[in-house]
C-alpha cells in the first residue's frame, strides 16, 4: 500500500513531457549528443567485423534473446528520434507536401553525393579490375539505384573492409525511413494525427503484427522486409506517439531509471518486441532534456547523418590502404575520418540544402498548379 502511494506521488510530482520541454524553450539540448553516440555505436559495431561475427557474438544480442544488437539498437534510436522530431512540423503546417519536401532535402542531397563519389572516386581507387572493365560493367551503373534507397551494394572488383562485397551496407535503413515518413504522411492526410487515439490504434496494430508474425522476441539477424518495416516502425511510431501524448506522459529522472530497468527486464525475459520500442523511445526522448557540457558545440553542426552515411566507405579505404587488423584501431581511425567527412558534408552539402528545404515542394506546386496552404486559407 505504501509503495503504491509512493508511486502515485512520484507520477503526480513529475512534469509532463510537454511541460518539461516548455521549460527548455521547446528545445532538446540532449538530442545532438544522443545522435552522435548512436552514429558512433554503428561505427563500433561494423568495425568489429574484423575480428568477430558482429551479430552472433554481440553481448546485447545474447542478453536480449536475439531481439537486437548494438548496430540495430543504434538505428532504432535514430528512428525513435525521427518520429518524435518530424511530427510537430507536419502537425503545425498540415501540409504533407512541405513535410516531404523538408525530409527530401535533409536525406537525399548527401545520399546522392555519397553514392556518386563511391562510384566515380572510391570504386576506381579500390577496384582490382582495369578501369575500362569497371566502367563498362553493369554492376557499376546498378549502384546508382542506391540514390533511390533501392539497394545495389556491390561494385565490380571492390572488396569491403570486412572481406565481403557489399559497399556501404548501412544504406539499407534509408529505404525503411522513407516508408515510415510515408506512413506518417498518410496518417496526416487521413486526419489520423489530429485524432491521436487513431494513431495509437495503428501503433498497437503494428506491435501486434510484429509479435504475432515473428514472436515476442524476433531474431534480429533476420532481414525479411516485413520484419524490418514493422520493427523500425515500432520505434518511429513510438516517437510519434510520445509527441502526440506529450501532455499526458510524464518525465523525471526517477521515471527514466524505472523505464531503463523495465527495458532490461523485458529484453532479458524475451518479451522485448512487445514493450522495448516504447521504453527505448521514452529514454531517448527523456535524454533530449539533458544538457551535456559539450552540447553547445554539437548544436552548431550535426555530424550524425554524415558519420552514418560515410563510415563504411571510410573503413574500407582504411583497410585497403593501411592493412589495419585491429578492430579497435579501425574503429578509432574510421570514426575520426568519418567525422571529418561529416563536418565537410554538413558545411558543404547538408546545411546549404536545408536552407532550400522548400524547393521540391515549390517545384511540385509550379508543375501541378497547387496553391500553398496559406494561399488556400486566404
Amino acid at each position: 500500500m505504501q509503495s503504491t502511494i509512493s508511486a502515485r506521488s512520484v507520477l503526480a510530482s513529475a512534469p509532463t513531457f510537454k511541460d518539461a520541454y516548455a521549460a527548455h524553450g521547446d528545445r532538446a539540448p540532449g538530442f545532438d549528443t544522443l545522435r552522435l553516440i548512436a552514429a558512433s555505436a554503428v561505427v563500433l559495431h561494423h568495425a568489429g567485423a574484423l575480428s568477430h561475427d558482429i551479430v552472433r557474438d554481440d553481448v546485447i544480442y545474447a542478453f536480449s534473446e536475439r531481439y537486437t544488437h548494438l548496430g540495430l539498437l543504434a538505428v532504432s534510436v535514430f528512428f525513435a528520434l525521427s518520429g518524435f522530431l518530424v511530427t510537430p512540423g507536419l502537425l503545425k503546417s498540415g501540409s504533407v507536401l512541405d513535410y516531404l519536401s523538408r525530409r527530401f532535402m535533409r536525406i537525399m542531397p548527401l545520399l546522392a553525393t555519397v553514392v556518386l563519389l563511391t562510384i566515380f572516386v572510391v570504386g576506381p581507387l579500390l577496384t582490382s579490375l582495369p578501369l575500362e572493365r569497371y566502367f563498362t560493367a553493369q554492376e557499376t551503373w546498378a549502384y546508382l539505384r542506391n540514390i533511390t534507397t533501392l539497394l545495389s551494394l556491390t561494385l565490380p572488383g571492390v572488396t569491403s573492409y570486412d572481406g565481403g562485397s557489399a559497399i556501404n551496407s548501412p544504406l539499407w535503413s534509408l529505404h525503411f525511413e522513407w516508408l515510415c515518413y510515408g506512413i506518417l504522411a498518410a496518417g496526416s492526410f487521413t486526419g489520423m494525427l489530429r485524432y491521436r487515439w487513431a494513431f495509437a490504434l495503428l501503433y498497437v496494430s503494428a506491435i501486434a503484427a510484429l509479435t504475432g508474425i515473428f514472436g515476442p522476441s524476433p531474431d534480429a539477424a533476420q532481414n525479411a522486409w516485413t520484419y524490418l518495416l514493422l520493427y523500425l516502425f515500432a520505434y518511429f511510431g513510438s516517437g510519434v506517439l510520445i509527441f502526440l501524448f506529450r501532455d499526458i506522459i510524464r518525465w523525471s529522472l526517477t521515471l527514466m531509471v524505472v523505464a531503463l530497468v523495465a527495458l532490461l527486464l523485458s529484453l532479458w525475459s524475451g518479451v522485448g518486441g512487445i514493450i522495448a520500442p516504447f521504453l527505448v523511445t521514452y529514454l531517448v526522448v527523456g535524454c533530449g532534456l539533458i544538457r551535456f557540457p559539450w552540447g553547445g558545440v554539437l548544436a552548431k553542426v550535426d555530424l550524425s547523418y554524415g558519420v552514418y552515411l560515410t563510415h563504411s566507405v571510410m573503413l574500407t579505404l582504411l583497410v585497403h590502404y593501411t592493412g589495419l587488423q585491429s578492430w579497435l584501431g579501425l574503429f578509432g581511425a574510421g570514426l575520426a575520418l568519418s567525422m571529418l567527412a561529416a563536418w565537410l558534408s554538413w558545411r558543404l552539402i547538408e546545411r546549404p540544402a536545408l536552407r532550400h528545404k522548400h524547393w521540391p515542394a515549390d517545384m511540385v506546386r509550379r508543375v501541378f498548379g497547387i496553391a500553398k496552404p496559406e494561399e488556400r486559407r486566404a
